[in-house]
């Protein structure tokens, strides 16, 4: 069980009114009542004995506070805290790594002599069921069954801790180029669990330009975007968002660097920013395109729906190579 784990038990209720009941059967016979009157005697010494247990409490690198009783689950990995209120048994386990302070029974302790004297301390939890009966005859009635509750274990998203993101061309619309990028965004807690967050999203996109001189370039802010993130934008932890070039177009900017940073930051309401940056191709690697782009000046057929063939003429063959050697 890793730390955060809590499991959630809820013990037979009006466990006395169930005994009670029950005798009322007249072929409950002598050996099922003391069977019974056994259980309730352990139900009540086991009560009893937990009123008297050590209370402490823990304190966790990440802000939390838990306190209640040492539970039998407890190891050397980890501590686990039971907590008892109105038939409710809540049960969660820290590991002794994360804890920061701890007090036991109002007294501050070293986390190391606690993990010491855990063994003492230990308690056990209330009864969950009751003993199982033997049936000798099947006219036999009367006889509560048994009956066992299991735990639900549920890992209790906690603070995000970091961003991941992922970032690649996308085509959005009807012609044949690449328009804009999908980024992937994933906000991962203390736990490396991606849990779906409410904040904005600010993308930017930089990029270096070949300026006309040998070996000389430009570093420039391409583009920024910004998005809104809401947690139903998340899907098995992951957001998607596309992100359309407005002011850049790198299958027409020649001058722009085929590869470029991407720079994504999350706001996440009541926990803060987190960044991330990836690189990122903003022009498609291909061998034949950029051949034509080298001799016809141009990346694309003439009936090729583009952008660029929609806003001028086809090259005439040549044109490129003679326009190179000018």
């Amino acid at each position: 069980m890793t730390d955060g784990q809590r499991v959630l038990s809820v013990p037979l209720s009006s466990l006395f009114d169930r005994v009670r009941a029950a005798m009322l059967f007249s072929a409950y016979d002598g050996a099922c009542r003391r069977l019974c009157l056994m259980s309730c005697l352990t139900f009540l010494l086991l009560g009893a004995e937990n009123l008297c247990a050590s209370v402490v409490t823990v304190q966790t690198v990440d802000g939390r506070e838990l306190t209640g009783q040492i539970d039998s689950k407890t190891d050397a990995e980890s501590i686990w805290i039971r907590r008892e209120e109105e038939n409710i048994v809540l049960t969660t386990a820290v590991a002794w790594s994360s804890i920061s302070a701890a007090r036991l029974d109002g007294e501050p302790v070293e986390v190391a002599k606690l993990a010491d004297l855990a063994s003492e301390l230990v308690t056990e939890g209330p009864v969950m069921l009751l003993a199982h009966h033997v049936v000798d005859s099947p006219r036999e009635v009367g006889v509560i069954p048994a009956v066992s509750y299991k735990p639900v274990v549920q890992a209790l998203p906690g603070p995000v801790a970091s961003l991941e993101i992922e970032a690649f061309l996308v085509n959005l619309d009807r012609d044949v180029e690449p328009d804009g990028l999908e980024v992937l965004v994933a906000a991962v807690d203390v736990h490396g669990q991606s849990v779906p967050v409410r904040g904005n999203l600010y993308v930017r996109l930089w990029g270096d330009r070949d300026v006309g001189q040998v070996g000389r370039v430009r570093f420039e802010d391409l583009q920024r975007w910004s998005q809104p993130v809401r947690p139903t934008d998340f899907e098995e932890g992951v957001a998607s968002y596309s992100l359309r070039f407005r002011t850049v177009h790198p299958e027409f900017d020649w001058d722009l660097m085929p590869y470029a940073l991407l720079n994504v930051r999350l706001g996440v309401y009541g926990q803060g920013n987190y960044e991330a940056t990836v690189p990122v191709q903003i022009r498609e690697f291909n061998p034949f395109r950029d051949r034509m782009q080298l001799y016809e000046r141009s990346r694309f057929f003439r009936d090729e729906l583009s952008q660029e063939v929609r806003r001028q003429n086809f090259a005439p063959r040549g044109a490129g190579i003679q326009a190179w050697s000018r």
